[in-house]
């Protein structure tokens, strides 16, 4: 089963979305920041990437760049309450998708299926 990395600063938001996730059978790797997760990118193989954008030490765009130079075909999705951010970047290519908060697990299900079939088809 894919291994799956969620970056999200907010502990009960983290909870949810590993949560969701665990029940559809993903392994599920947590981060509280970009940093941290830059760590667990370098030690284990992930197979997606779920983050928000918002976050301290390294928010959504510096984590992804540098997540980028490490990986550059690594999925990921940003999951934010900031649209008006994200609108202000190009990044059609960079991410699979983009989840705006607040969002109802069968988007996140979704999104998170088609990001994994992309990717094995790449």
């Amino acid at each position: 089963m894919p291994k799956i990395l969620v970056v999200e600063d907010d502990l009960r938001g983290r909870y949810l979305v590993c949560e969701v996730l665990r029940t559809e059978g993903y392994q599920v790797v947590e981060a509280s920041d970009g940093a941290e997760a830059l760590e667990i990118v370098l030690t284990e193989r992930v197979n997606l990437v779920i983050t928000d954008l918002v976050m301290p030490k390294l928010n959504g765009f510096e984590f992804l760049e540098q997540l980028h130079s490490i990986s550059p075909q690594m999925p990921v999705i940003f999951i934010t309450g900031y649209l008006s951010v994200v609108r202000g970047k190009t990044l059609t290519q960079d991410v699979a998708e983009i989840i705006r908060k607040p969002f109802e697990f069968e988007a996140l299900r979704s999104a998170v299926k088609r990001a994994l079939t992309a990717s094995a088809r790449a």
